[in-house]
C-alpha cells in the first residue's frame, strides 16, 4: 500500500460511523450535581452550576470561565473514568471503518516505535489514552488508546474517530 492511498483510507475515516471510545457519561439529569467536576465530549473540563430543565446542565467551563450547558449524558464526572490505562503491544494493528478491513495495517514494533506501508515514526501516550504520534506517517492525526488493546484514528482533530485498529488475533 503507497503513502496516497494510505492518506485517502484515513481520511475517508473520518465518513465512517465508528463509536466514540470515552469514559462512562452521565446516566441521569440527576448526575448534574452542583460543584461537581466534569468534562464533556471533547474532554474541556469544568464544575457544575447547577441543573436547568430537568435534563440539561449548566457548566462553568475552565478555560472560558464562561457557563454552558449541556444534555446530562454529554458529560463525565472528572476521576470516574471507565477506561483502562492501555498498553499498546508489539504486534500487527488491523485497521477498520464501519466494520469494513481498510486492508491498512499499523504495525506496533516496540514500547514507542510503529510502522505502516508508508514508513515508521514513533509515539507517546499522553493523559486520557491519548496516542501522540511524534514522527512517521501518522503525526497529522488525533489518536487515542482502548481496551483490547486498540487505536483510534482521527483524521478532523476532534473526538471523532472514524478509523479503529484491533491487534490482530493469531
Amino acid at each position: 500500500m503507497n503513502r496516497y492511498y494510505l492518506v485517502i483510507v484515513l481520511c475517508l475515516g473520518a465518513l465512517g460511523f465508528a463509536p466514540n471510545a470515552r469514559a462512562e457519561a452521565f446516566k441521569s439529569p440527576k448526575e448534574c450535581v452542583g460543584g461537581k467536576r466534569v468534562f464533556d465530549r471533547q474532554n474541556r473540563t469544568g464544575s457544575i452550576v447547577k441543573m436547568v430543565n430537568d435534563n440539561m446542565c449548566q457548566v462553568r467551563m475552565d478555560e472560558s470561565g464562561k457557563d454552558e450547558y449541556f444534555l446530562f449524558w454529554m458529560l463525565t464526572e472528572q476521576g470516574k473514568s471507565s477506561e483502562p490505562v492501555v498498553k499498546l503491544v508489539p504486534g500487527t494493528y488491523e485497521c477498520y471503518q464501519s466494520g469494513q478491513y481498510t486492508f491498512m495495517d499499523m504495525y506496533i514494533t516496540g514500547s514507542n516505535s510503529y510502522r505502516t506501508s508508508a514508513g515508521s515514526g514513533t509515539f507517546r501516550t499522553g493523559p486520557a489514552n491519548k496516542l501522540i504520534f511524534e514522527s512517521g506517517p501518522l503525526t497529522k492525526y488525533t489518536s487515542k488508546l482502548e481496551a483490547g488493546p486498540g487505536i483510534l484514528l482521527s483524521t478532523n482533530g476532534g473526538s471523532f474517530y472514524g478509523t479503529s485498529c484491533e491487534l490482530k488475533k493469531k
